[in-house]
């Protein structure tokens, strides 16, 4: 193996690791933007669940005041 041979061999290796670490550092950069919108979005999604959780509650008092009053008037007919 002649010199000029090692040196492509030892090029190709070198190129090869750095599109591993390039594809690396680009994954890396890609979940660091995607963790810091999801943090940026978690104030909205709590609020959004709160206003679920109020609406429940509000439902729930509905039914049990028609529930209430359908009992009342079962027993007065």
């Amino acid at each position: 193996m002649e010199p000029a041979d090692s040196r492509v061999i030892l090029f190709i290796a070198i190129a090869f690791a750095l599109f591993i670490a390039g594809r690396a550092f680009q994954r890396m950069v890609d979940r660091w933007r995607n963790w810091r919108n999801t943090v940026a979005s978690i104030p909205g999604l709590r609020q959004t669940a709160f206003g679920g959780v109020r609406v429940m509650f509000k439902v729930g008092a509905i039914a049990a005041i028609v529930l209430f009053l359908v009992v009342q008037l079962g027993r007065y007919m």
